[in-house]
């Protein structure tokens, strides 16, 4: 799939994740830290100054049919489809009108929790230290002399974050075929609680996606199960984003948009996304000026805004 394009987008992307206040609905207990919704707030309003916020129907009009963006143009980015986007952020786009894309996971009512998001829920509580500590004696031999040699790799690629070594063992080496989902569940239920309860309030419902839908929100794929692209096989990538695509058609009409998990890229990725109806794909790689419409970059929305000047280059 050839998704570059006649000339380049500049288009100022910022990406979410956790936006919620200790305490509050969204934070629930769980001790997983976000954004302060006083915070995002004012961001909006400081970035509203010097951007000219833009939907993904615009964006869309622009890389399909090169209909004009403003100068300036920024699009806001929300990712993994948690309450948060509905108790937090959804009230304060609407009450700015503004429109968001929310990326969230394919999930059925019932299921736990991905492996990222049970991840954080142990971090909250045990840190990395801790949480290696208690899952090391749970894991066969084979896959401690596993985790070991990837320990050994990511230290070195991450020198001084402990939790991204512990999440790019977990994540990568030790995530193929479940090997680690019953010691993890173990811990979740020793440490943390109800984990089936905890996942039926975390994630977005079908009501609240059809509530944001309404009000101007905008839906994305996002897979099923949250995998590294680089690091599964091509059936289980293409069963991701044709998860993605089908519950895609009920919320938002397409073609859709689409950000591959952790930032993780497949050469394969692009072609597979646009037999299955996506027009775009969004990366984590900080970038303002963009050549592919498969490979649009994303600014980390909780770092220091990107200067204004960068906007007129």
């Amino acid at each position: 799939m050839n998704g570059s394009l006649a000339a380049p987008l500049d288009l100022t992307v910022l990406m979410y994740h956790y936006v919620r206040d200790a305490g509050d609905a969204a934070e629930g207990g769980s001790r997983i830290p976000g954004l302060s919704v006083q915070t995002f707030a004012a961001r909006l309003d400081t970035f509203a100054r010097q951007y000219t916020f833009v939907d993904w129907p615009m964006v869309r009009a622009h890389l399909l049919q090169q209909q004009p963006l403003p100068a300036n143009a920024a699009l806001l980015t929300f990712d993994d489809g948690m309450c948060d986007h509905y108790l937090n952020v959804f009230p304060t786009l609407q009450a700015r009108g503004l429109s968001g894309l929310f990326f969230a996971l394919a999930r059925r009512p019932g299921q736990g929790h991905i492996l990222a998001i049970r991840l954080h829920f142990l971090l909250a509580v045990l840190g990395p230290e801790g949480l290696r500590a208690a899952l090391w004696p749970r894991l066969t031999a084979e896959q401690q002399a596993l985790y070991a040699a990837a320990e050994q790799r990511y230290a070195a690629r991450w020198p001084g974050s402990a939790v991204n070594t512990l999440k790019g063992c977990l994540q990568r080496e030790l995530a193929e075929g479940g090997q680690v989902d019953a010691a993890l569940g173990a811990l979740y239920a020793e440490h943390v609680g109800d984990e089936a309860a905890d996942a039926a309030r975390y994630y977005l419902s079908g009501q609240q996606v059809r509530a944001m839908a309404a009000g101007g929100m905008h839906f994305g794929g996002h897979t099923h199960s949250h995998p590294w692209f680089d690091f599964i096989g091509a059936e289980q990538r293409q069963d991701e984003i044709r998860v993605s695509a089908a519950w895609l058609s009920s919320v938002e009409t397409g073609p859709w948009a689409f950000a591959y998990p952790y930032g993780g890229l497949h050469a394969d990725a692009p072609v597979e996304l646009a037999e299955r109806g996506f027009a775009a794909a969004f990366t984590t790689q900080a970038q303002r000026t963009h050549t592919d419409r498969y490979y649009i970059g994303r600014f980390d929305g909780e770092d220091p805004l990107p200067p204004v000047e960068s906007a007129h280059d």
